[in-house]
């Protein structure tokens, strides 16, 4: 299945009052515990990773080096599947484009925006509920 999934407060923690990311530290701020792992095992199991993520230019460029500084190249992500997109409204038509079957994101209304675009819009909360939720999806 093609999964794409956000990065803020997905893979890159640092929401409510941690604003390290915002900072020159940025590349200190953690990772959402579980976000390695469980990413891990989506990609073994066969599936195709994709982010889509709304950002101006240099958060952008912050995010691809923190993705490059805690080892996400290539072991998770291949470059060519980041999708930095200027506007929270364009998620869901670049979900389109790439043909998504699941979209992981912490915002209910981009999960909402998904319905009719993704069969699965999944709402994170956790990686161990997202996971959960995955494994209904997925045939055993």
């Amino acid at each position: 299945m093609k999964i794409g999934i956000d990065i803020g407060n997905v893979i890159i923690g640092g929401g409510g009052e941690d604003t390290s990311f915002f900072s020159d530290n940025y590349v200190n701020t953690p990772e959402v515990e579980g976000a390695r792992d469980s990413l891990v095992a989506l990609k073994q199991g066969g599936h195709e990773l994709h982010v889509i993520s709304k950002c101006g230019p240099s958060v952008e460029l912050k995010s691809v080096v923190w993705l490059e500084n805690y080892n996400y190249f290539p072991w998770i992500f291949l470059e060519r599947r980041l999708n930095f997109v200027r506007k929270r409204e364009l998620k869901a038509p670049m979900a389109q484009a790439l043909e998504l079957d699941i979209f992981i994101d912490d915002r209910q209304d981009i999960i909402d925006s998904m319905e009719g675009i993704v069969e699965y819009p999944i709402l994170f909360t956790s990686w161990e509920q997202t996971n959960a939720i995955l494994k209904g999806i997925f045939p055993s």
